[in-house]
């Protein structure tokens, strides 16, 4: 089994977040609708890479494996 998984999902659940809260809001404040726009996307993007493969890896342990 993968044994960095772990890593990469608390990486990607902290990074998507740490960018929704800081860089998001520091783009609004700036006026830069774009920036905040592709900002707040990639964070989403982030948390939910993160919460899928929590997800795909505790349905793999709890049915499959």
């Amino acid at each position: 089994m993968i044994g960095y998984l772990n890593y990469t999902v608390f990486l990607l659940i902290v990074t998507g977040t740490l960018i929704l809260f800081f860089d998001v809001k520091g783009y609004k404040l700036e006026n830069m609708k774009k920036e905040a726009k592709v900002s707040k996307y990639i964070g989403w993007v982030n948390v939910v890479l993160g919460m899928a493969v929590l997800i795909g890896n505790w349905i793999y342990h709890k049915w499959v494996w």
